[in-house]
């Protein structure tokens, strides 16, 4: 693959931005808001479910739903990007995630809730394909690394404060009020977002992909050893997120005795953790290279499941979590940034898009793979298999190179 430069200063009738610059800044704020709209439904939907008539089970086949409809819309997205840019597609997914969550909020059946939350998995692809691709592709190569903290950054405050806020709307409100609120976010997200996108030149764009399947791209980026190390970390980023989900919480209750109302410490632990550290990650990622930090959070990653698998007690429990958190925050720009590295900029949708798609992959492969190893084997086994994970995906990233700007090799 070339060298991505700053030369590529025109890319689709584009200039670079700084992440200084109020375009930057405007997307990024926007993003907050989005992603707090998201964290508000998390403990909203299984009370909603719950009085729709549904147990756990039913609120399972929801989420499995909202992932599975996303990851077809992760297919679907580089095309679209290519002939409509990503400001229409960004937005597009924003109205779609907001309407069918004001939709899902009024439902008066389980299933109106299963189909409409699916729906809003599909938007969610093309907002966050669209976006992911808009900062990939615009932001300065040297400034790739502190761009994704930032961005990552974004999505983890939504996922650290919205279920608080969601909490409390909940017990002023009802189960279904966040629903509204998440829509009218996503809703409002749409001006904002058609100001401080700039269009690329999308027509003369459009009439050279005509004709040309996009995913004709993947073939040469799939032989690039530093890409399928991104798109192994992007699954693995989702299957370390996704694994606690699943197994933490009657761990928490049923084997250490403590109270369902503290359930939530856990995961506020690992989110905070990731979060103090993601700057500096971004930033060691533009001065050192990718693969510097990539490779020993990995490393890390692997230590802290082994840790949870073998050890048991709050103590340890809390203590291995924030670990994990570190580990996730050092390992989230590092992969983004790679896409951008290696892709060239006609490529840059289609190089996006499966970077989306392996993550969601992992989103699916992340609960059933700690759930069968919790129920069948047990809980240890479940942070052990998580643990081969991250393992495969570390070697993985030391078989491939550096691809950061200026330290490519021709």
């Amino acid at each position: 693959m070339p060298l991505v430069t700053t030369d590529e200063r025109s890319a689709f009738g584009r200039d670079y931005i700084s992440i200084r610059s109020g375009e930057f800044r405007a997307v990024i704020g926007a993003t907050v808001f989005i992603m707090l709209g998201f964290g508000l439904i998390v403990p909203a939907l299984p009370q909603f479910a719950k009085n729709l008539g549904v147990g756990d089970a039913g609120v399972s086949v929801i989420l499995f739903g909202f992932a599975l409809t996303r990851l077809g819309g992760d297919f679907f997205v580089a095309s679209l990007i290519e002939r409509f840019g990503e400001r229409t597609i960004t937005v597009t997914g924003a109205g779609i995630v907001g309407v069918s969550s004001l939709a899902a909020g009024a439902s008066q059946t389980y299933w109106q809730l299963v189909v409409l939350r699916g729906l809003g998995g599909f938007g969610s692809a093309l907002f966050l394909g669209g976006l992911t691709a808009y900062l990939v592709g615009t932001v300065m190569p040297d400034e790739r690394g502190r761009a994704m903290s930032l961005f990552q950054g974004s999505v983890g405050v939504g996922f650290l404060l919205g279920p608080v806020f969601g909490g409390l709307i909940i017990g002023l409100a009802s189960a279904n009020t966040p629903f509204y609120v998440y829509g009218a976010v996503c809703l409002a997200f749409v001006p904002l977002c058609l100001r401080a996108m700039r269009p690329a030149a999308e027509e003369a764009r459009a009439s050279e992909v005509v004709g040309k399947p996009s995913w004709r791209a993947m073939k040469p980026l799939l032989a690039n050893s530093a890409y399928r190390a991104a798109l192994g970390a992007s699954a693995i980023a989702f299957i370390v997120t996704s694994a606690p989900q699943t197994v933490l919480p009657r761990y928490w209750t049923d084997t250490l005795h403590l109270s369902e109302a503290s359930s939530g410490i856990p995961f506020f632990v690992e989110a905070a953790a990731g979060m103090l550290v993601i700057w500096h990650a971004g930033a060691l990622s533009d001065r050192r290279g990718r693969k510097y930090v990539l490779a020993p959070a990995l490393a890390l990653g692997v230590i802290a499941a082994l840790g949870l698998g073998i050890f048991g007690g709050t103590v340890a429990l809390i203590g291995f979590l924030a670990l994990i958190g570190v580990a996730n925050g050092y390992s989230r720009p590092g992969p983004t940034a790679i896409v951008a590295d290696v892709a060239e900029p006609k490529d840059r949708a289609v190089a996006v898009a499966g970077y989306r798609i392996a993550g969601d992959i992992g989103a699916l492969i992340g609960p059933v793979l700690a759930g069968v190893l919790a129920q069948y084997v047990g809980y240890g086994a479940a942070w052990i298999g998580v643990a081969v994970c991250v393992a495969i995906v570390f070697f993985m990233t030391m078989a491939s190179y550096e691809t950061m700007p200026l330290r490519q090799p021709a």
